[in-house]
């Protein structure tokens, strides 16, 4: 049987051989459960979360089997029961180390470290404690009363997790720095060379044998390598095999082909280019909301693409908006309309015809109307000779140089 915890803060129980889930989720996490531990006589499992609880599960029947504790770490990253089963450590993003008795109650905090701890294992006896922390350091405490004993420094960013092996003799720890390092527990020194991933490490393991280190990280790689050639060989990778699914899709490798591995010339040839170590806390990787953006159809830079009229729209939303068709009646002879520049004919033409009708229209400065004439009334238009008979009425309007006549017939 194997249990699992998943991000909607439920655990699983898992049939192996048929690859099922075992009855329903347990339930109780109210956020990401991030940590998990079998206690040594398999009669129960405890897990850790970002709910910042620690709770124990009856793994026959899924259900609690005492009241969550409430640890004070913020984020729990890790979790795990003493050899003897009589207690067991927890540590988070706060930095420090607690342990607990079988009831819940706090035995002791551990501090030292300088950041969040990822990652703990206990030695056979139960005497010591080891830590790995996002200050890069792995730590040897007394786990009675919590001394510091070692100190180990080699990697240069966020240890994630730390292993002993069977005889106690090394321990094992995967980091950020996308190494995996051998630590002699007698020298407290590195030994051999760092085991390398193309990316980041976060989970590590060692069979009960002793005789292989399995690691993965982001990757998405799996490896399985063996500790004694890691021990006697150094330099490159001593992997016996790659666990790992094939790619769907095999990498461009056109370029290399032509240019050679050390396509920049300086002297990096493949060798990964990352960032600074990372100093601050270290909660939780989560995935980013932008993931789930993407684009179903890829362009296709060898197909022309027309060209379309600029359309202009202040708009902060696009809208197609139809031209609609007005309908205009049409003039009549009787009622024509004109606007030109006025003429000096036509202000004569207008003066006269104010003055044969005995009345006085007032007009604008432009239309210079002042003082009354004679002379039949005459006035050209944009080229065209109106004429303005006795049997009909106009209006005459004058305004800014322009001149608006109206005329129609009497009836």
């Amino acid at each position: 049987m194997v249990v699992s915890g998943s991000a909607d803060g439920r655990l699983r129980l898992w049939n192996v051989k048929g690859s099922s889930v075992v009855g329903d989720p347990w339930e109780g996490h109210s956020a990401s459960v991030m940590c998990l531990d079998w206690s040594p006589n398999t009669r129960e499992i405890a897990s850790g979360s970002e709910d910042d609880t620690i709770r124990r599960w009856n793994p026959n029947t899924g259900r609690q089997i005492a009241p969550p504790i409430e640890t004070g770490h913020v984020y729990v990253y890790d979790v795990k029961y003493s050899p003897q089963g009589d207690k067991f450590a927890s540590c988070g993003y706060d930095g420090v180390i607690r342990v607990w008795s079988k009831d819940g109650k706090l035995l002791i905090e551990i501090k030292g470290h300088d950041n969040s701890v990822n990652s703990l294992c206990w030695s056979k006896n139960g005497a010591y404690i080891f830590s790995g922390s996002g200050d890069t350091t792995i730590r040897k405490w007394q786990s009675i009363n919590g001394k510091e004993l070692v100190v180990l420094r080699g990697h240069t960013n966020i240890v994630r997790s730390i292993c002993l092996s069977p005889d106690e003799r090394h321990l094992v720890s995967a980091s950020s720095d996308c190494s995996v390092r051998i630590w002699d527990l007698n020298t407290n020194e590195q030994t051999g060379d760092p085991l390398l991933h193309d990316d980041e490490l976060l989970a590590l393991a060692i069979p009960s044998d002793g005789r292989y280190i399995a690691s993965a990280g982001l990757d998405k790689k799996n490896y399985v390598w063996s500790l004694e050639a890691a021990l006697k060989q150094s330099g490159d990778r001593v992997h016996i095999f790659d666990v790992s699914p094939l790619p769907k899709r095999q990498a461009d490798n056109e370029g290399l082909t032509r240019y050679g591995n050390d396509f920049w010339n300086d002297g990096t040839k493949s060798t990964p280019r990352r960032s600074p170590p990372r100093r601050g806390p270290s909660p939780p990787r989560r995935r980013n909301f932008f993931d789930l953006l993407y684009f179903r159809q890829p362009v296709d830079a060898s197909q022309s693409i027309p060209l379309k009229a600029r359309r202009w729209n202040f708009s902060l939303f696009s809208a197609r908006i139809p031209a609609q068709t007005v309908d205009v009646a049409p003039a009549r002879d009787e009622d024509r309309y004109a606007i030109a520049p006025p003429t000096e004919a036509e202000k004569a033409a207008a003066m006269q015809y104010v003055t044969d009708n005995g009345s006085a229209h007032q007009g604008g400065a432009a239309a210079g109307v002042q003082g009354p004439q004679q002379g039949p009334s005459t006035q050209t238009v944009q080229g065209q000779n109106l004429a303005a008979p006795s049997e009909e009425s106009s209006d005459l309007i004058g305004c800014c140089g322009f001149v608006l006549v109206r005329r129609s017939k009497s009836h």
